[in-house]
């Protein structure tokens, strides 16, 4: 009979047992087993030799195992009819098409056993270097949303729109209706200004950091990679944008999502925010200790960050920019809309001029020359404008 390691360390320890050699405590101690199931096994040998130490079941045919001639017929089934079918969907099939219940895994071992070759080989698990963080604070910012039920039902699902210090773990974040260019530029704005501007930003492959359109001839010849609005703005602060290409290549941000929705949900709760600026109250309230508490110091006491611009030149660089050709009668197409420029002493003629359209946080628009303001357009003036043109397309229709 072949034993086990197990089985002949707790023979051998009852027999010496039987013959003095050890006390009982001593045979417990070395089978890591009570003394009570050490006096078991004195009376099992003294009763049945030392056979009896043997598990009861050892020889026995399972009584769940199944009939060799079952599994000849497996066998031949998917041989002939479903040699490229997965083991999970063949197990369905084989119930379904021909009665044969059989344990998806009881299959698995006998089709590899004959030798067949799974559908699809599984992939090996791919080796993750454990990075450590960046030493300085302000080297590397990893931002990213999370889209939650924030307000457990008392109102709509919100996305927090959050950057975390790679260095620190320090957390900035604002609520936002949905994932957009407008809120990481807003986030942008509110670091720049409160810590200063980053070395770079650690994100993933979304389209509002990279862009997935093929660079031009010209883009080509002039070694320029084709920019978002986003990428614009952040390569205009001198920002650089890292690209992750799975979750856990920024885990740290990915983690911070799952403390806020065990932490952050409660302090919602117990405000009973029900609306976005509800919620971006008590957000204003709790990062900062949130910060003091469970920042951590960097390894470089100096910090990296660089000086921010002022709000006002920062708000002409985190905004929506075009380019655009301004025609003989001085207009400009922008947005689906036809916007008139006005005369100036500086600039008598634009036309044929290429200018830059600058759409503002605030819903207005600028058009600049040279980096001089041409003409601005109050959100006012522009959503008077979005009434006219809808109207007057009403009216074609």
């Amino acid at each position: 009979m072949l034993l086990t390691m197990r089985e002949k360390t707790r023979i051998e320890a009852v027999q010496a047992v039987m013959d003095g050699r050890l006390s009982v405590a001593e045979a417990a101690h070395v089978l890591n087993l009570s003394e009570r199931q050490v006096y078991r096994s004195l009376a099992a040998a003294r009763e049945k030799g030392l056979t009896g130490l043997v598990h009861g079941n050892r020889g026995r045919t399972p009584w769940n195992k199944t009939d060799e001639t079952l599994w000849k017929n497996v066998l031949r089934l998917v041989r002939r009819c479903y040699t490229d079918v997965n083991d999970q969907h063949l197990c369905e099939l084989l119930e379904r098409e021909h009665a044969i219940e059989v344990h998806p895994e009881a299959l698995r071992r006998h089709l590899r056993a004959a030798g067949l070759a799974p559908k699809r080989q599984r992939r090996a698990r791919k080796f993750r270097q454990r990075r450590e963080r960046r030493p300085a604070a302000g080297m590397l910012l990893q931002v990213d949303a999370s889209r939650h039920d924030w307000l457990e039902g008392r109102g709509p699902h919100l996305t927090l729109v959050g950057a975390k210090d790679d260095a620190t773990g320090e957390v900035w974040a604002r609520f936002g209706e949905v994932e957009s260019c407008w809120a990481y530029l807003g986030l942008m704005r509110a670091i720049s200004l409160s810590a200063g501007v980053p070395l770079a930003l650690y994100s993933d492959r979304h389209t509002i950091f990279h862009s997935p359109r093929e660079p031009t001839v010209i883009e080509q010849l002039a070694n320029h990679r084709p920019l978002t609005q986003f990428g614009r703005a952040m390569d205009e602060l001198g920002v650089s944008i890292i690209k992750a290409y799975s979750p856990q290549a920024k885990g740290r941000i990915e983690r911070q999502w799952g403390v806020f929705q065990d932490r952050l949900v409660v302090e919602l709760r117990l405000a009973f925010a029900r609306t976005l600026e509800e919620a971006n109250r008590v957000l204003d309230g709790f990062l900062p200790d949130y910060n003091r508490r469970f920042s951590v110091a960097p390894r470089e006491q100096a910090a990296v960050w660089r000086k921010s611009p002022l709000a006002r030149p920062l708000d002409r660089i985190l905004c929506l920019k075009e380019s655009r050709v301004v025609g003989r009668d001085h207009t400009v197409s922008f947005d689906g809309l036809t916007l008139q420029l006005t005369s100036g002493r500086k600039y008598f003629s634009l036309a044929r001029q290429r200018v830059e359209v600058l759409q503002l946080r605030d819903g207005s628009v600028e058009v600049h020359h040279e980096r001089r303001v041409v003409t601005r357009f109050t959100a006012s003036t522009i959503a008077r404008l979005i009434r006219k043109n809808a109207s007057a397309q009403k009216r074609v229709a």
